[in-house]
């Protein structure tokens, strides 16, 4: 294959590695999608043939096929046949763009925060590994990138600092790294382009390459993480305020409509008071159902009681609600010491269909070196203590829905004042910025809701992360009665 855009053996090694396991046309054709996305092959490049694809991926003929057959599909390669025929990339800059917007447009800000995170470990490993391995020659490498990018061209700044990134990845000399690199560069490196509209932000990040080249040319680790680290907070807050643009164009409505930091207070408080209220039913009504099964309480009879509660909860959560239902206290259940009775909505494709949600499945064997006693949890200690009601988060809920997410919870009594249990819902993060972000930017100022240890639930601020700590002053107005308030700096 062509070696046009100059790239190392170990970066093309990787895109055309062979495939881990059991090789799908799915995972051919996310390589080959990334390579295009990345700009690895450009526009007009030949691809090797189907039978050389097979070879270097490690899979059948028939699976290199599908994977273009899908590929033509996206209009992202062509196959002309004939002596001088094969296949051919056809991505256009237009055609990235619009794909990338796409994609962009799924992301949250603090999807987008976390995915920096990501990318930063990696990255930033991969910097201070290269100040250790990188010879002379990868630094006139590196040096002769940034030599050609005409940095008053968007799309020359956009794959020169693609090309960067991967080029010190490889000078880092570890095929996992420069692996990873890739995967995550495609996967998050190509929406912080759009940052790079602007032409200043394109300048530092030409400042950044230089001072990077520098520091691994004078054996700087420490340096070269800090470096990188510093850009990618750069380029995340653009293409944060790139994809808000695009979100407040899209909603024309609510442009100029009027706002104040009274109604953004009685916005989120009437969000969490009608969760809350749809809990507090949903709670009442399993409470009778409860009262009415037989003694002693199976696990089957239990979720057979919860189910359809909890699944009434999923499709009324306006997409606010990502899990639902009620965890038992210990020993409640007759045939099991530990139960959740949880159901979660699963992603899908709304376009294509949309899912049902799934039972949580737990670890509820105390046993188990993966058990999770979950009376130590916030949102059971905060009712089990006598709260009516309780807000724990924001939080990364790795136990069920690998979201950050904010869990409501209440507790349920039966006839007796005993406690058999806790009722409760899960609201993502994302969803609430996408309730909360375009009314609180209409105020005109920087706006970030905490909770009660001032840990950011979500900012107006595109360099404010979900889950830090908002440290300084600040004038701090309460949501009401929730353990929520805005916070004006």
């Amino acid at each position: 294959m062509s070696r046009s855009l100059g790239l190392t053996a170990e970066a093309r090694s990787a895109v055309f590695a062979p495939l881990a396991g059991p090789g799908r046309s799915e995972q051919v054709e996310q390589r080959m999608r990334e390579a295009i996305v990345l700009g690895l092959v450009g526009h007009g490049e030949r691809l090797p043939r189907e039978t050389e694809l097979a070879r270097q991926f490690g899979v059948a003929v028939s699976t290199v096929r599908e994977a273009l057959d899908a590929l033509r599909g996206q209009g992202l390669v062509r196959t002309t046949r004939g002596r001088d025929g094969g296949s051919f990339i056809t991505s256009s800059e237009e055609g990235q763009r619009e794909l990338l917007a796409a994609r962009l447009s799924r992301f949250s800000r603090a999807q987008l925060h976390d995915l920096a995170l990501q990318l930063g470990a990696i990255s930033g490993t991969v910097a201070a590994t290269a100040a250790v391995r990188a010879t002379p020659s990868d630094i006139e490498n590196l040096r002769s990138i940034t030599q050609s990018i005409d940095v008053d061209n968007e799309v020359s700044a956009r794959r020169g600092e693609a090309l960067f990134r991967v080029e010190v990845a490889a000078a880092a000399q570890s095929p996992r790294l420069v692996a990873e690199e890739l995967r995550l560069q495609a996967e998050y490196g190509p929406l912080l382009w759009f940052g790079m509209r602007d032409q200043a932000l394109r300048h530092a990040v030409l400042r950044s390459q230089l001072a990077l080249i520098e520091a691994l040319g004078e054996r700087d680790g420490a340096s070269a993480r800090m470096i990188v680290d510093e850009q990618l907070s750069v380029l995340t807050a653009g293409a944060i305020s790139f994809a808000d643009q695009t979100r407040a164009g899209a909603d024309e409505a609510t442009v100029g409509a009027p706002t104040t930091l009274d109604h953004c207070v009685a916005l989120v408080v009437d969000t969490f008071d009608t969760v809350f209220s749809t809990l507090g039913r949903a709670r009442d009504a399993f409470a009778t159902t409860l009262a009415g099964l037989a003694h002693p309480i199976t696990k089957a009879a239990l979720d057979g009681s919860v189910r359809a509660l909890a699944e009434a909860e999923l499709a009324d959560g306006a997409q606010l609600v990502i899990g639902a239902g009620f965890v038992a206290t210990p020993g409640f259940v007759d045939d099991a010491a530990w139960h959740l009775a949880w159901w979660v909505r699963q992603a899908g494709d709304p376009l294509v269909q949309r899912l049902p949600p799934r039972q949580l499945a737990v670890v509820e064997d105390p046993e188990s070196e993966f058990f999770r006693d979950y009376t130590r949890l916030e949102w059971w200690r905060g009712v089990a203590s006598g709260e009516s009601s309780h807000i724990t988060g924001p939080y990364v809920d790795y136990l069920c829905t690998d979201e950050f997410i904010l869990t409501l919870t209440m507790p349920v009594f039966d006839a007796s004042g005993a406690q058999p249990g806790v009722a409760g819902v899960d609201v993502t993060v994302s969803a609430l910025e996408a309730r909360f972000l375009p009314a609180l930017g209409r105020l005109g100022e920087r706006v970030t809701l905490v909770n009660a240890q001032s840990r950011v639930v979500l900012s107006t601020d595109p360099s404010i992360a979900a889950g830090t700590l908002l440290h300084g002053g600040g004038e701090r107005v309460p949501c009401g009665a929730l353990p929520l308030a805005l916070v004006q700096h």
